[in-house]
């Protein structure tokens, strides 16, 4: 383009062709130390990526942004007249429940009920500080109710309670249930969240990690639950084979056994909640793989694995991963930028054909600032080390309490040595050609 916001035909562009995204992105502290910082870095990261989300003819409705850290267990314990116990010993998880009070109280039995069932101990509620006049009417008028939840239990007991409960009422939803990350969200621009929800504004909130997004939504309409991020992932793009990858999934559900759920299987299907979104969806079945026992990078690969058939230059080793996981899982394909986190890792991978934007830098300062373009957060540069750019197919892995980056081909090599894959194959497989006639 000769200059700002000349978009006549040139070549082989055409404004016609023209498409927004989501804005996505990260900070993370490579070294793990956790301060206040890398969430109003994260924040002003949002708020510059603000151009890639949109909104309705209420210009101060937006489609929908949202902020994941850490749990701030120090902030959590003196932000409120709860006696909570050390950080990773409860899950904690902001709840929008209805405005009806008797509903409510319906809504907080529920959950009460559950939780007893299960064995575990309902630590209390804290009512979540927020400002309504910060945002657009449109989203205000359909606002629901903010509470924080606190319960004991371990990350897949956690995950266990919150499936019962999603399963025994639709009148709340659970943003985030867990002892290692805190979820803020809903049908915000980028610029209203801080001003909604003040305690993203308090000292004490500090993290190693923040992921952040800004919504374009294309394919559902917006509301407070559907905006990002969930409960591992953010994404910008779209998943094209959705409607296979669903089916699949369900037709599955039948034969699936484990031995870390035992008999609490049932208790978390079906593993997609239906009337999701693409990413909602994604992320349902990535949080079911990883509980099921599978590394986080291991979950992500099965779901968008690189381009592996027929490629002589790939590790033989490494094509045996995916052929085998082909067998179990077919790929969620689509333009596709994920950024994903459980709380200890942070990434980010491509689609295999590359077709979203996804530039980082790490910073002398032990800083990775990933995002959906470049300069989303002034850093001068005599303090870049690394400037590159995701490729297709290739993952970006930061383990803050491992103090480093874990490069592309060590996580591969890694989860490609776990386990005989290729044997696996040669004494399993049985090739459509091989049958008898």
């Amino acid at each position: 383009m000769d200059g700002i916001g000349d978009q006549r035909p040139q070549g082989l562009y055409s404004p016609s062709d023209e498409h927004d995204a989501c804005g996505v992105g990260f900070v993370a502290n490579i070294k793990g130390a956790r301060s206040h910082q890398i969430v109003r870095s994260a924040l002003d990261l949002l708020i510059n990526l603000e151009h890639r989300g949109a909104c309705g003819s209420d210009p101060d409705t937006g489609d929908g942004a949202g902020i994941l850290v850490q749990v701030p267990g120090w902030f959590l314990r003196t932000a409120g007249p709860l006696r909570l116990p050390a950080a990773g010993s409860y899950g904690a998880g902001l709840v929008f429940l209805p405005h009806d009070a008797a509903a409510r109280a319906e809504c907080r039995a529920c959950v009460e009920r559950i939780v007893a069932d299960e064995g575990q101990t309902l630590l209390g509620w804290r009512d979540v500080p927020v400002n309504l006049s910060k945002v657009g009417k449109t989203a205000a008028s359909v606002a629901p109710v903010f509470e924080q939840v606190f319960i004991t239990g371990s990350e897949l007991k956690l995950y266990v309670i919150r499936k019962l409960i999603e399963r025994a009422t639709k009148d709340l939803y659970i943003c985030g249930l867990s002892s290692k990350t805190l979820i803020y969200k809903g049908m915000l621009t980028a610029s209203q969240i801080e001003g909604m929800f003040p305690d993203l504004s308090d000292a004490d909130v500090e993290s190693a990690l923040a992921l952040v997004h800004q919504r374009f939504s294309t394919n559902t309409f917006p509301s407070w639950p559907l905006a990002h991020p969930y409960r591992f992932v953010a994404h910008n793009g779209e998943i094209n084979t959705l409607r296979g990858n669903i089916n699949w999934m369900k037709a599955r559900e039948g034969l699936l056994k484990s031995r870390v759920f035992g008999d609490d299987l049932q208790k978390v299907l079906p593993v997609i909640t239906p009337g999701g979104s693409d990413t909602a969806t994604f992320d349902n079945v990535l949080e079911f793989l990883v509980m099921a026992g599978r590394s986080l990078p291991h979950a992500v690969l099965m779901m968008i694995p690189e381009p592996w058939a027929g490629n002589p230059a790939m590790d033989p080793a490494v094509r045996a991963f995916y052929e085998y996981h082909s067998s179990l899982m077919e790929p969620w394909d689509g333009p596709a930028s994920i950024t994903f986190t459980d709380g200890r890792l942070i990434g980010a991978v491509l689609d295999r054909n590359g077709l979203r934007p996804s530039r980082y830098c790490n910073t002398k300062d032990d800083l990775v600032i990933m995002a959906s373009e470049v300069g989303v957060l002034d850093t001068p540069a005599d303090n870049i080390a690394v400037k590159d750019r995701l490729r297709p197919g290739k993952m970006l892995l930061i383990d803050p309490a491992g103090g480093r980056i874990i490069s592309n081909a060590e996580i591969k090599q890694t989860l490609a040595a776990e386990h005989p894959y290729g044997e696996w194959l040669r004494q399993n497989l049985v090739d459509i050609e091989n049958l008898p006639t």
